[in-house]
């Protein structure tokens, strides 16, 4: 088969397996209790919801690559199978309160070796090996717990992943890597399947198990790309088509520790729910205004892909300085 037609029976296969295989994993999550149960604090959902999202969007995700006989698994591959999976198994038990915060972090910390291990790292020219290797280790660690951050309401996470993986996937094409583009379509396409059940009012959650792997996926398949065939400092493409998700994190961290709490603590600080509550907006209309964000962002990664180190420093400056400016205002909406 052609790399043109392996990839559309990718994205079909992806698209289908989510469809028709979510309303079955609820099913699943609803007979054994698997359910997001609302707190009148940070979970405000009407009814409890189930969880196990992640397993239908990981086993979409695997499916081309492990049933395509003309497609060889390569050691990167491996590597993110195996990690993915690792962090779906710890994921699923998190939602069911049976690990601490630790326990969590140190399998996080396990799968990303396993990624640096299997030959997936940031490959800076200017930066010696140990100093890359480091910055690969804090790239995925953030990644991850960034998709689980956002996860805050109905089909934030899995939009945003989808619209990256997109990016990621044009970005590839160019560069002819196959195995980036299947696995960016792959992912792209459960995602955007996922959508239908995950679009407010939501039916399913990712669960910490689905946010945790997409993090670690879309992480991965962001450091694998090229971007400096025109450009040397394009580099920094990674960060943008993540800026989002990056943003929230850092945005979390800095208001807690002001509010002298525990940067690991939950609460509703989220730049999403202050938007929501000072504009007074749904979710859907919440989540699609960070869309258009989001598509923006992806747009500048292209634009840097093709043109100078000139345009990527101006564009990068106006994405810092926009995140900077939308931070402060939203800091001022007062949350509970």
């Amino acid at each position: 088969m052609t790399t043109e037609i392996v990839l559309g029976l990718s994205f079909i296969l992806s698209f289908l397996l989510v469809i028709y295989g979510t309303p079955i994993v609820r099913r699943v999550a609803y007979r054994y209790d698997l359910l997001d149960m609302p707190d009148g604090r940070l979970k405000q959902q009407k009814e409890p919801i189930p969880y196990m999202g992640g397993v239908i969007i990981y086993f979409a995700f695997i499916a081309p690559v492990s049933l395509f006989p003309t497609f060889q698994f390569s050691q990167e591959l491996l590597g993110i199978l195996f990690a993915s999976s690792i962090l779906l198994i710890v994921g699923l038990f998190d939602d069911l309160k049976a690990l601490t915060p630790g326990s969590k972090f140190l399998f996080q910390v396990v799968a990303t070796y396993i990624l640096i291990k299997s030959g997936i790292h940031i490959s800076l020219a200017f930066l010696p090996a140990w100093l890359n290797a480091l910055l690969t280790f804090l790239w995925i660690i953030s990644i991850i717990n960034a998709f689980n951050i956002i996860d805050i309401l109905d089909g934030f996470a899995s939009s945003v992943g989808a619209f990256s993986c997109l990016t990621i996937f044009v970005i590839s094409l160019y560069n002819e890597k196959v195995v980036i583009s299947i696995l960016s379509i792959s992912l792209a396409a459960a995602l955007l399947g996922y959508l239908k059940f995950n679009w407010e009012p939501a039916k399913i959650y990712l669960g910490d198990s689905g946010s945790m792997v997409l993090g670690l996926i879309i992480g991965s398949l962001t450091i694998m790309g090229d971007y400096t065939e025109y450009n040397d400092i394009a580099f920094i493409s990674g960060v943008i088509i993540l800026a989002i998700p990056i943003f929230d994190m850092v945005y979390v961290m800095i208001l807690r520790l002001l509010h002298r709490k525990s940067p690991f603590l939950g609460s509703p600080d989220h730049f999403a729910l202050r938007m929501k509550k000072k504009f007074r907006l749904s979710a859907a209309q919440t989540v699609s205004i960070i869309l258009v964000v989001q598509i923006i962002l992806c747009g500048i990664v292209i634009v840097n892909f093709y043109t100078n180190e000139t345009v990527t420093i101006v564009s990068t400056l106006a994405v810092v300085l926009f995140f900077v400016v939308f931070g402060v205002v939203m800091s001022g909406e007062k949350m509970e």
